[in-house]
């Protein structure tokens, strides 16, 4: 974040609190990212360059009425904002009143986070092409600062700084094998051995396919595997609004029918996902929500709109998780295999979706890392398969141990801006019903 930034940012309460009149409110949230990137394609950049973007929205409202504008390019000028407002003033009559619309009328002050620049960009894209040396290395290399800010003319001015480095690379091989690695603000010293292993597992899958019959077989599921799991539970599975409207797949578990197993508890942990701890409407947010203790669910998430409508605290900015932090156990990396002794290990999943949301049973296809294991070895890759499994089993009943380790799994999604925050998981050891 460079000190122009912060100037502007720490000027804009000012700058707002002159424009408004009567019982207006302005709100303001200033973006900001530069960002470096590299495309990869044989262990080679193929596209590089930067992007360098800013954005302002601003929130003028009147009683229960809001309006909104949003400029991007730079930042506008004093007297620009103030061209804006008046636009936003001369529509706002017109914007029906918003019954759960609510702003925090205690001005905030808060700075979290910190700047995170490009330093080792170079250096980390020619130690991932060094180390892959002829092999098919593709994926994206993304580094550098972001800030997000929200100001008010109440004199809010709440701000984070995040950004870094992510690597989402994979390896390829003439038949379409895949190998997959994501990682965040890795260390220079550890690429070389992070390559090492995906080259070798790569060669797993060159082995001849498992065909399995349907059935329920012990396995592993990695931290990436459950995380995609929880990812589509999160949708609208911990919202108050989805668990009052008996919409959210586990309402089961919210009102006492199901519960977990014992050893799982998962938060949602802004501090360690490195996200925003504050809303748009100028809300301070709590560093950890406890969303599931000893396999009962303890608390929901709450936007601002939520809090107000069901009667909540204020504990989400939307009411979808985005920092999930799930308790490790007592399993090492190393004793996997061992463990599973025969069955599965499933690296990756994908297509999944929520098939039966009254049981919280989810389907998904195995995808790049996924093995046949026996007497605790790797025999060879899976054929693709289907799987069906309710939470409750997976992480209920048939839960056998988690992971001793806790993986960073960071948002890599770049799509307009680059995303926020990361997931902290282990892997968990389970049983797992294959349908086809």
């Amino acid at each position: 974040m460079t000190a122009t930034i912060d100037d502007y940012i720490k000027a804009l309460p000012d700058v707002l609190s002159a424009l408004v009149s009567g019982n207006e409110r302005l709100y303001a949230k200033v973006y900001q990212e530069e960002t470096q990137y590299a495309r990869l394609t044989q262990a080679r950049v193929n596209q590089n360059g930067g992007i360098f973007q800013e954005q302002l929205t601003l929130f003028l409202s009147n009683g229960l009425s809001m309006i909104s504008m949003s400029v991007e390019g730079d930042l506008p000028s004093p007297d620009q904002i103030r061209g804006l407002v008046q636009a936003l003033r001369e529509d706002l009559p017109y914007v029906p009143q918003d019954p759960w619309l609510t702003l925090n009328e205690t001005p905030e002050q808060l700075e979290t986070g910190n700047a995170h620049g490009s330093m080792h960009f170079d250096a980390l894209v020619n130690t991932l092409c060094e180390s892959a040396g002829k092999q098919d290395l593709v994926g994206l290399v993304l580094s550098g600062p972001q800030v997000l800010a929200v100001c008010s003319s109440l004199g809010h001015c709440l701000i984070h700084r995040g950004g870094g480095s992510s690597i989402d690379v994979s390896f390829f091989d003439a038949d379409y094998n895949a190998v997959k690695r994501v990682r965040r603000d890795p260390d220079l010293a550890d690429i070389p051995a992070l390559i090492s292993g995906m080259s070798q597992d790569l060669k797993a899958l060159q082995q001849p396919a498992v065909n399995i019959k349907a059935g329920i077989y012990r396995a592993w599921l990695s931290a990436e595997a459950l995380g995609e799991l929880l990812s589509t539970i999160s949708w609208n599975g911990f919202s108050v609004d989805s668990i009052r409207s008996g919409s959210s797949p586990l309402n089961k578990l919210y009102n006492g029918e199901k519960q977990l197993s014992q050893w799982i508890h998962l938060y949602e942990n802004r501090q360690m996902g490195e996200v925003p701890s504050f809303t748009g409407e100028g809300f301070l947010l709590p560093g950890e929500v406890p969303l599931i203790q000893d396999g009962l669910a303890r608390h929901h998430l709450s936007s601002p709109r939520a809090a107000k409508e069901f009667d909540t605290t204020i504990n989400s900015d939307s009411g979808y998780p985005s920092a999930l932090y799930l308790r490790g156990g007592d399993l090492p990396d190393s004793e996997v295999l061992q463990r599973i002794g025969t069955g599965l290990y499933i690296g990756r999943i994908w297509y999944t979706n929520i098939s039966d949301p009254a049981s919280c049973r989810l389907t998904a296809m195995t995808r790049y890392d996924c093995f046949w294991v026996e007497g605790g070895a790797l025999v060879g890759p899976l054929s693709p398969v289907r799987m069906d499994s309710s939470i409750y089993q997976l992480l209920g009943e048939d839960l056998e141990a988690l992971g001793m380790h806790v993986h960073q799994i960071p948002e890599t999604q770049s799509y307009g801006q680059r995303g926020w925050g990361s997931s902290s998981l282990p892997g968990v050891m389970t049983a797992l019903k294959i349908t086809l």
